[in-house]
């Protein structure tokens, strides 16, 4: 593998194949995006520390330090973005203020179940018989107007306020985080992405389908999903890839 590529992992649990490749992108200088992987529980997390807000890279690696801690605790990944986001309003109290924030999405899988859980727009998508389906929903201004007929895909992709979030880990008030969830079905030879928005922002929908169809394993998957963001876009963000490949 080119030595270009961050981090990565691979692993295996009831031959369930887990890889992941984190990149700063071609225009940053460093990566504020963090990611984990836990085979042991078949849970993996990708966090995107928000760029626009100071220290996004401090936000992301507190994110992964709560959902690692919560998986050594054997608490759920749910519950480790919530002490993410508490430790993340503590530490903004402790620095008289200073903003930091991140998005972020985790998968845990049971057998044929897999649990998602995410805040933000770090997005969670599944490729099954040939199609690719977006299974997250974005907390995002763009994704309301969207959800409400008040814009069309077309022009979503070039909205002003297209990168403007609703929700994220360590921006709102304890007491008002959401942590959205969802349990999925799975089959046998399912394919499943964690990504950050440097990559879902970038790629087009029909890329990322070719990327996870033609892929051999699940970390070939995420090194050509990154290596496609990063050789065929400008590549203006991190770019994060994690990804699941269930037996046949």
């Amino acid at each position: 593998m080119s030595n270009w590529f961050g981090r990565w992992w691979r692993g295996k649990e009831s031959r369930l194949e887990i890889g992941g490749v984190t990149h700063p992108g071609l225009v940053r200088d460093h990566n504020e995006d963090a990611f984990a992987t836990f085979p042991e529980q078949a849970v993996a997390v990708v966090a995107d520390g928000m760029g626009g807000l100071s220290k996004g890279e401090i936000a992301s690696a507190l994110v992964i330090d709560a959902v690692t801690d919560a998986m050594r605790d054997q608490r759920t990944a749910a519950e480790g973005l919530l002490d993410a986001h508490q430790r993340l309003c503590e530490l903004r109290a402790a620095s008289a203020g200073e903003r930091m924030g991140s998005t972020a999405v985790a998968i845990t899988v049971h057998g044929q179940q897999a649990r998602i859980d995410w805040v933000g727009d770090s997005r969670a998508y599944l490729w099954r018989d040939g199609e690719l389906r977006q299974i997250t929903r974005d907390h995002s201004f763009v994704a309301e107007l969207l959800e409400a007929g008040a814009l069309t895909a077309e022009e979503a992709e070039t909205h002003p306020n297209r990168n403007a979030l609703t929700r994220a880990i360590g921006v709102q008030d304890v007491a008002t985080l959401q942590v959205d969830s969802l349990d999925l079905a799975l089959r046998g030879g399912d394919r499943l992405l964690l990504c950050s928005d440097g990559l879902s922002g970038f790629l087009s929908h029909q890329r990322i389908a070719d990327c996870m169809r033609s892929a051999s394993n699940a970390t070939a998957m995420a090194e050509e999903l990154v290596r496609q963001t990063l050789s065929g876009t400008d590549a203006a963000d991190n770019v994060t890839a994690v990804c699941m490949v269930l037996p046949p």
